[in-house]
């Protein structure tokens, strides 16, 4: 038993370590998005993931977790600018990533809404490493009515960014920044470290209850 716990505690601190050695390279986002002014009606998510004037460093957003107590519609393929960048089919799917290499990268889908819904971003360099300098890439999540973005359904008089409800920027040294462009919505960063250790604690039950059995 003396070596099955000191074998589980050499196990959770490598997890933490490593964590924490990738911490500066990937950035994890939460935004939340209170639709309860909407609820029972249909619209559109846009999502969008652009490189700055500044030469960004090559790097992927990739969408999970996706949760609403509405519904989702189909991909809007009709209506968007460039999605030549985006792979995935569906947010339900958690399957829909970006890569910054086109001027603009969008990806359209349908939504009925219920009172929230709920999405995780995950920044990544394609080459595992920050490069120096101040380029940046923005990934941002806007709410319309329509499929073409012209009827903003929330942060409906900003000139610059309607229907935007939420920003997110990666640097290319690594750091990242959020931000909530409406009060429906918070924009939360999730350290690496939390995810990593977090997985590991439940590989950690699985193995301790397999010496049980």
């Amino acid at each position: 038993m003396k070596t099955l716990k000191l074998t589980l505690f050499v196990f959770a601190a490598v997890l933490f370590a490593a964590a924490t050695a990738h911490a500066t390279y990937s950035s994890v986002y939460d935004i939340y998005v209170n639709t309860s002014s909407v609820d029972g009606n249909s619209g559109y998510l846009y999502l969008q993931y652009d490189p700055t004037q500044i030469s960004p460093a090559a790097s992927t957003a990739t969408v999970t977790g996706f949760t609403t107590d509405g519904s989702l519609g189909a991909q809007d393929t009709t209506d968007i600018v460039n999605g030549t960048a985006v792979s995935g089919t569906s947010l339900a799917n958690n399957n829909v990533a970006f890569k910054n290499t086109n001027g603009v990268n969008d990806f359209e889908q349908a939504i009925n809404f219920g009172s929230y819904l709920n999405l995780i971003v995950t920044f990544t360099f394609n080459s595992g490493i920050p490069s120096s300098g101040n380029g940046s890439s923005v990934f941002s999540l806007g709410i319309f009515a329509d499929g073409a973005g012209s009827d903003p359904l929330f942060n409906v008089n900003d000139p610059n960014v309607p229907g935007t409800v939420g920003t997110l920027a990666l640097f290319n040294n690594g750091g990242a920044i959020g931000a909530s462009d409406d009060q429906s919505t918070s924009v939360t960063p999730i350290p690496p470290t939390v995810l990593l250790f977090g997985s590991g604690l439940l590989g950690l039950v699985g193995i301790r209850r397999r010496v049980k059995i």
